[in-house]
C-alpha cells in the first residue's frame, strides 16, 4: 500500500484497509491520484531523444479528442484506418511505451501523420514519433493526465490542450511542448478534470467532475457540496467565458450531526464524458452522473443541453430518479452514505448527435444497461429506448458507444461485471455483450456475446482478476467494429452481423521504447484507435480487481502504414 493508505486508514479504522483498496480502484485510480496529489509522483521516463531529420512535427490532427468528432460517433473511414477485414491478420506490435507511475492508463493519444501526444500518471505528456516511440518533445503537468489529449489551432498557436487531477486545464505549442497557459478550471478543493474537453470556433468546453465522492469516507467530512459544472474558455488565453452548473442551487446544511460532519446537499450530478457539439442548435449536449447527496436533483442520471454562447441551462431529462450513492456505502463507516443508497448508474459514455435523413438523434447509453434516443427538437424527448442488460456500477454502457451513418447502425458494448465489495449490481443474470441497434426505431440488428476466456489453460483454473466484458468504448469502421474487453483482448467484429473476425491478447509482458517495465491487462476507457494503418490502444486498467497493465500498444499492417507514408 502507498503512503496515502496508511494517512487514510489512520483516519477510518485499519478494519476498513481492504474496503479501502477495492473502493479506491473504482475512483479511476484514486489511490495513485491521492500518492501523486499529496507527496508527488516519480520523475518522468523518457523514450531516446529522436535525432534524425523528420524531427519536425506536423500539426494536422488525424485523430482527435475521445469521440473522433464533435458529435462523438467514433466512426472512422477505412480509408483512413488504413485496416480492412482482410488485412486484420497482418496486425502486428510495431512499438511499446510503458506509461509511466499508474497501474490503469487515462489519457488517449492525439495522433498527426507523424507524431503521437499521450499523458501518462505523473503528470508528463510526450510527443512520440509514430513510427519508432522516439520523443520529440516532453511536458512536466505536476499532476496526473486524466482526458483526451485534443489539437486546438488559434490564430497563432498550434495547441494541444487536457486536463488533471487537480483540476487544471493546459494548453501547450505541439510544436515545441512549450506551455501556452494553465487555468484552474475547478471551484471545489475535491474537484478534478476527468471528461474529455471539445472545441468549436476557438472556444473549448470543459466538463469538470469531482473525487469528493470518496472523501465521504471520513465520517467526520461534511458531505457533500460539490456540483459540477461545464465552462467555455477562450482557446487562445484560456480565460473562462461562462460557467454553467448541472444543479442550479448551492449545497447548504441539510442534517446538523453533533459528532459526525453535518450534512449537505444537493451535490453530484458530475459529467465524467465529452460533451458533444450540436452547430445547428447552438447547444452542448452532456450526460451526468448519481447525486452524492440528498435533497436528490431532477438532473443527475440525466441528459442535459446547454446553449453554446451563454451557457444557459436550455433543457435536461432524467431517466433515472433518486440516484444518491458515496463510496461510505460501501464502508462499515456509512454515515456519509445517503439513505437512497444508489444505485449509482451514471451516464458515464458520452452523447452522440447523428442525423439520418431529415431528422436528427441524441443517442445516450447508461450504466443501466439501458439506451435511448432522444429528440433534439423537442427538448430531449425520450424516442426510443432499449434494455440490452440489466447494468451495474461498472455498466451497462460504460464508456462509449459507436455509429455508422450508412448502416443506420449504433453499436453497443455491455461490461455487466461484478463490482465485489463496492456495492451491488441490479437484479438479474449479467450479460456482457455487443449489440447493434438501428438508430430510427431503437430496434435490435442483431447482438452477440462477448467473447473471453478467463480460465487458465495451463492451470486450469481462473485467472486472479480476469473479467470477460466490454466497458471500453467501441471504434467503428465501415466493415469493422473493435470492442477490447476486460479481459485484456483486442476484439474485431463484423459490422454486418457481429461474427468475430480477429483477436489479439494484450495481456503480456513487452521491451518498452522508454526504460520502464511494460506489460499488458484489461481494456477499457477509451479503447482503439486508428490511423494510415496503425492501431493504437492503451492496454491495462487495473481498477476493482482488474487486470492493470501500462502499455500503450502500438500495432502495424506493415504494407498499408509504408503506402500512407
Amino acid at each position: 500500500m502507498r503512503k496515502i493508505t496508511g494517512f487514510l486508514v489512520s483516519i477510518l479504522n485499519p478494519f476498513c484497509q481492504k474496503t479501502l483498496h477495492w473502493i479506491f480502484s473504482r475512483c479511476k485510480n484514486t489511490l495513485l491520484i491521492c500518492y501523486f496529489t499529496i507527496i508527488g509522483g516519480s520523475p518522468l521516463a523518457f523514450a531516446d531523444v529522436c535525432t534524425d531529420t523528420v524531427s519536425i512535427i506536423d500539426p494536422a490532427p488525424l485523430v482527435n479528442g475521445w469521440g473522433l468528432n464533435k458529435e462523438n460517433h467514433r466512426f472512422v473511414t477505412q480509408a483512413s484506418a488504413g485496416v480492412r477485414p482482410d488485412l486484420l491478420n497482418d496486425l502486428a506490435v510495431k512499438w511499446v511505451f510503458a506509461v509511466a507511475d499508474t497501474d490503469a492508463p487515462h489519457t488517449q493519444p492525439l495522433i498527426t501523420s507523424n507524431t503521437v501526444v499521450i499523458g501518462d500518471g505523473s503528470g508528463g505528456v510526450y510527443a512520440l514519433d509514430r513510427d519508432t516511440g522516439c520523443e520529440r518533445w516532453r511536458f512536466d503537468a505536476g499532476s496526473v493526465v486524466r482526458t483526451a489529449i485534443r489539437y486546438i489551432q488559434t490564430e497563432k498557436h498550434h495547441l494541444v490542450s487536457f486536463g488533471t487531477l487537480e483540476a487544471d486545464v493546459f494548453a501547450l505549442d505541439i510544436m515545441t511542448g512549450e506551455q501556452r497557459w494553465r487555468v484552474k478550471v475547478g471551484e471545489h478543493p475535491q474537484a478534478m478534470v476527468t471528461g474529455s474537453s471539445v472545441d468549436h470556433e476557438g472556444i473549448i468546453y470543459q466538463p469538470i467532475s469531482s473525487w469528493e465522492v470518496f472523501w465521504s469516507l471520513n465520517p467526520f467530512y461534511s458531505c457533500c457540496d460539490f456540483r459540477s459544472s461545464i465552462v467555455a474558455m477562450d482557446a487562445l488565453t484560456g480565460k473562462i467565458l461562462w460557467r454553467s452548473y448541472t444543479i442550479d442551487e448551492p449545497a447548504k446544511v441539510t442534517k446538523p450531526r453533533l459528532i459526525f460532519g453535518d450534512r449537505r446537499g444537493p451535490s453530484g450530478a458530475p459529467v465524467w464524458s465529452q460533451p458533444a457539439i450540436d452547430v445547428k442548435r447552438n447547444r452542448l449536449y452532456v450526460g451526468t452522473g448519481e447525486n452524492y447527496s440528498a435533497p436528490v436533483t431532477d438532473t443527475s442520471d440525466a441528459i442535459l443541453a446547454f446553449d453554446l454562447t451563454t451557457g444557459e441551462k436550455v433543457w435536461s431529462q432524467q431517466f433515472l430518479t433518486g440516484d444518491a450513492w458515496t463510496a461510505a456505502c460501501a464502508s462499515p463507516l456509512d454515515a456519509n452514505c445517503p439513505e437512497e443508497d444508489g444505485p449509482d448508474l451514471d451516464f458515464g459514455a458520452p452523447p452522440i448527435l447523428v442525423t439520418l435523413g431529415n431528422k436528427d438523434y441524441i443517442l445516450a447509453g447508461q450504466k443501466s444497461g439501458d439506451v435511448y434516443a432522444l429528440d433534439p427538437d423537442n427538448n430531449g424527448q425520450k424516442l426510443w429506448g432499449y434494455k440490452a442488460s440489466n447494468g451495474g456500477m461498472a455498466g451497462g454502457v460504460h464508456f462509449g458507444m459507436a455509429i455508422n451513418e450508412t448502416r443506420g447502425a449504433l453499436y453497443v458494448p455491455i461490461s455487466d461485471r461484478d463490482v465485489g465489495i463496492i456495492g451491488e449490481n441490479p437484479p438479474g443474470k449479467p450479460n456482457p455483450s455487443l449489440h447493434a441497434l438501428d438508430i430510427v426505431s431503437g430496434e435490435p440488428i442483431w447482438t452477440v456475446p462477448a467473447p473471453g476466456n478467463c480460465l487458465d489453460k495451463d492451470k486450469n483454473k481462473p485467472i486472479k482478476d480476469c473479467h470477460v466484458g466490454l466497458s471500453a468504448a467501441v471504434t467503428v469502421t465501415e466493415d469493422i467494429v473493435f470492442a477490447p474487453s476486460l479481459d485484456g483482448h483486442l476484439y474485431a467484429f463484423a459490422a454486418s452481423n457481429g461474427e468475430l473476425l480477429w483477436s489479439y491478447n494484450t495481456v503480456r509482458d513487452y521491451s518498452a521504447v522508454n526504460d520502464i517495465d511494460a506489460s499488458g491487462g484489461a481494456i477499457d476507457l477509451g479503447g482503439v484507435y486508428l490511423e494510415g494503418g496503425q492501431l493504437f490502444v492503451s492496454s491495462g486498467y487495473g481498477q476493482i480487481g482488474q487486470l492493470s497493465g501500462n502499455a500503450f500498444i502500438v500495432m502495424e499492417v506493415p504494407s498499408v502504414h509504408q503506402e500512407k507514408k
